[in-house]
């Protein structure tokens, strides 16, 4: 039986005495209008607020819900005088969290239970893998759902895996290792994606990996000729299909030097200031095993010493490392070049961020790093910036 307390003057209360056990049986209708009422955390709801959220054709079903659930015990029902008629004023929930539950709907427990659980996970794979880092902080401190982080996350232990797998492909490759479908993965989480992850890197193109060259070099099959023995400087720049650098290739005119750079601008502004005897050649942040490769297989068809240009930030250094470790392996010298605070420190910078530092924190546990860089390392530390070479070169 219902339990009536009186309030003030013209105002009541009712429920039922008891705790919430069972959900009654409720029409298709119902379940769906409960559904919508149960998705605010609110523990108490205007009786208006409510019939809004039903809408107007719904109004008898929410009068109905509203009923059922004083009669079982979940809600209780403040009421008001109104020309003589006891109404429905605001609606409590007794138990909102059983209520929930029981409807099959997430508590707020439960989602901060989860999102606590995703961000112990999160930091767990960082630090298993430190390539992941930028993304999972990125991904800790976006505004989502629990439900988006997590499908997020989902990703990145499928790169893991992809990674560990040591597998090449194209990007919807991995959407279907991923997620078992091509085009499972959204445009905002490609872009997110590409944003916080080496997905070149990872061996996963978003369309056939190339390595692009300029200035003084000449590629010809080992038989015959492929085109004029001349270098490209005439065409500004061009980009080779990585697959196509192999044994099979000779070199009809070979570069006296290298210059790799990382900005994509930056390398096509100064294609066409090359000095004669240079191959410029674009260096992607964090480059493919495909790219790696190619440019291997380059600097043994022609071998010569090479300047590496990055960007000045520790992201960049380590690009540098990786580049330079091709000239360590086949005994060749290499630099870097145009990297010197002294060349940036008086333009644009940016601060160093949590993961800047991490890796500055690596970068200094590193043996044998080369004199310009690990100059570069300690200007980075002791000035907190950092800097992007399009601004200069």
């Amino acid at each position: 039986m219902l339990q009536t307390t009186p309030g003030s003057r013209g105002k009541r209360t009712r429920q039922l005495p008891g705790p919430l056990t069972a959900l009654p049986a409720l029409s298709s209708a119902q379940q769906a209008l409960l559904l919508k009422w149960l998705k605010s955390d609110a523990q108490e709801r205007s009786w208006q607020s409510l019939l809004q959220a039903a809408g107007s054709s719904q109004l008898e079903v929410a009068d109905a819900l509203l009923q059922t659930l004083l009669l079982c015990g979940g809600v209780a029902l403040k009421e008001e005088l109104h020309h003589g008629q006891w109404r429905p004023w605001r609606v409590v929930w007794t138990d909102l969290e059983g209520l929930q539950t029981l409807a099959g709907v997430s508590t707020r427990s439960q989602r901060d239970a989860d999102k606590a659980s995703l961000s112990m996970d999160l930091q767990a794979l960082a630090q298993a893998h430190p390539w992941l880092s930028v993304a999972v902080h990125s991904l800790l401190n976006d505004v989502l759902t629990v439900a988006s982080k997590t499908a997020r996350a989902e990703l990145l232990q499928a790169l893991v895996v992809w990674q560990q797998a040591q597998r090449q492909g194209m990007r919807q490759d991995f959407a279907l290792a991923a997620r078992g479908h091509t085009k499972a993965i959204s445009g905002t989480e490609w872009d997110w994606l590409e944003a916080t992850v080496p997905l070149e890197t990872l061996g996963i193109g978003r369309f056939e990996p190339l390595i692009w060259l300029a200035g003084s070099i000449a590629l010809c099959a080992a038989t015959e000729s492929i085109g004029p023995p001349t270098s490209w400087a005439a065409l500004g720049f061009v980009g080779v299909p990585c697959r196509c650098l192999d044994a099979s290739l000779r070199v009809a005119r070979a570069p006296q030097s290298y210059w790799l750079i990382e900005n994509r601008a930056s390398f096509e502004r100064q294609a066409s200031r090359l000095p004669p005897g240079t191959c410029l050649v674009w260096l992607p942040g964090r480059p493919s095993s495909a790219w790696l490769q190619a440019m291997r297989c380059l600097l043994t068809l022609a071998p010569a010493p090479a300047d590496i240009s990055c960007d000045p930030d520790p992201a960049g250094i380590q690009i540098a490392l990786t580049a330079g470790a091709l000239w360590d392996a086949a005994g060749i010298p290499w630099q870097a070049a145009h990297m010197a605070s002294e060349i940036w420190r008086a333009g644009t910078t940016l601060p160093l961020n949590d993961y800047d530092r991490r890796v500055l924190a690596e970068l200094q546990a590193t043996p044998g790093l080369p004199p310009g860089l690990a100059s570069l390392r300690d200007d980075l530390l002791s000035s907190g910036t950092k800097a992007e070479q399009e601004g200069w070169l």
